[in-house]
């Protein structure tokens, strides 16, 4: 009898260890020499699988699984992969509320690098690739508070990183459905992505030396891609707003410039757009977009320029500036609506230097365009009123534009060539016309409408 009841516990013992044996599956692989691997699946109650392999020499590997009995099976899964040697690579998946699976993979073919991966709540999907030697990585998805509401799932992470130096990148997304890539094949690079509200996407592309990319995107539904292609480039993304898009682009084509650039988007209201292009020397564009559906064009040719555009409250507004000119600088800043913008600072031969033009538009439905084609020439318009349109156009050097529309419905043009002009225009009142063409030297113009 007792053997009989001794076999009965023995029976019931197994069929209730039998499942989780079952569900829990880990496959340890080293093949090389002084490797340690670490698996725990413990908390694991609707079942891991954890595949490691490690054929490179003197790598680490630390894999934690855990789950709350809910949801998929297996709902965490881990690849590790480690043929290059010293390289240490950390797991934790920890699946919570309804679980949808976890999908984490860590291959580091070069040596001395380090992943470090945490995915908290579900359907989280992280890939690390380290080809190069000496870089770190860090995956966050998920937030351990915001997954008992059920608040931070869905995301997905891709760091490829190759080439030579010690590339950086970080990630962390704490909400929901968020995307973000980065791909480092230049040299000492750094991209940090952080992306805390939902349904937003990064994407970062650096093939050059000393880049860094700072991503922060809060709002929803906002995208982000930067392409960085130079020397010692710098830009920084934040999106607090909501489907904003800003695209920025640093590159040399054929290596023929190297860039020293920085770039600052700052877009907290919604529906707007942020394009910049940067293929000069110490060039610094800044974009500030706190209205709504309004749209910011940035084109950087020329050598140590600045550009800002401000697009501080109002809708739909548009502003461009483009600059072929070296040391020039234009700035737009746009608070009224419906209003447009434009600045060329063009270039010539030979190069031609040294422009400034300021366009303000606190009125709603301006034009305002301004031209500058020589040397050391000043544009100024300044529009309060409703329904204005300006246009300024400078060739030759040392010319001054001003123009102050304070009324509605007036319309301006200065045509500046030849040098050293000066044409100031100010309309107070409604439906002004006003033409100015100013083509020898020393000639000045004063209107007042």
């Amino acid at each position: 009898m007792k053997n009989a009841l001794l076999g009965a516990a023995s029976m019931l013992a197994l069929s209730i260890a039998a499942p989780a044996l079952a569900q829990s599956t880990s496959t340890v692989t080293q093949s090389n020499v002084g490797n340690l691997a670490t698996v725990d699946q413990v908390g694991s109650l609707t079942g891991a699988l954890s595949t490691v392999t490690q054929s490179g020499a003197s790598n680490s590997t630390d894999v934690t699984q855990q789950d709350d009995n809910s949801g998929a099976n297996p709902v965490n899964v881990s690849d590790v992969n480690q043929s290059g040697n010293s390289n240490a690579a950390t797991v934790l998946q920890n699946a919570s509320t309804f679980a949808l699976q976890n999908n984490s993979a860590v291959d580091q073919s070069g040596n001395g690098n380090t992943a470090d991966v945490t995915q908290l709540d579900d359907g989280q999907s992280s890939s690390v690739v380290q080809s190069s030697d000496n870089n770190s990585a860090r995956v966050q998805q998920g937030d351990a508070v915001a997954a008992l509401s059920d608040t931070s799932w869905g995301n997905d992470s891709t760091i490829n990183q190759a080439g030579g130096g010690g590339h950086i990148a970080e990630v962390s997304q704490t909400e929901r459905f968020n995307s973000s890539t980065i791909d480092q094949t230049g040299d000492a690079d750094g991209a940090f992505v952080a992306q805390s509200g939902r349904s937003n996407a990064s994407a970062i592309l650096q093939t050059g030396t000393n880049d860094q990319a700072f991503v922060t995107q809060s709002g929803n539904t906002n995208g982000s891609d930067i392409v960085q292609d130079g020397e010692n480039v710098f830009a920084t993304v934040i999106q607090s707003g909501n489907a904003n898009d800003s695209s920025v682009n640093q590159t040399s084509p054929g290596g023929v410039r190297p860039i020293n650039s920085s770039v600052f988007v700052n877009q907290s209201g919604d529906n707007n757009s942020s394009d910049v292009m940067q293929r000069a020397n110490q060039g610094y564009a800044e974009v500030l977009q706190d209205g709504t559906n309004s749209d910011a064009t940035i084109l950087n040719y020329g050598n140590r320029s600045v550009a800002y555009v401000h697009q501080l409250s109002g809708d739909d507004n548009s502003a461009s500036i483009t600059q072929r000119a070296e040391d020039s600088d234009a700035f737009i800043q746009q608070t009224g609506s419906r209003n447009l913008a434009s600045i060329d600072q063009q270039e010539d031969s030979p190069p031609t230097e040294n422009f400034s033009a300021l366009v303000i538009q606190s009125g709603d439905d301006n034009e305002s365009s301004v031209v500058q084609d020589g040397d050391n020439s000043l544009a100024v318009n300044l529009q309060t009123g409703d329904f204005n349109n300006s246009a300024i156009s400078q060739t030759g050097s040392s010319h001054y534009a001003g123009v102050g529309q304070y009324g509605d419905n007036n319309t301006s043009f200065v045509t500046q060539s030849g040098s050293s002009n000066y044409a100031l225009v100010q309309q107070f009142t409604n439906g002004n016309l006003s033409t100015v063409t100013q083509s020898g030297s020393g000639n000045a113009a004063t209107v007042s409408q």
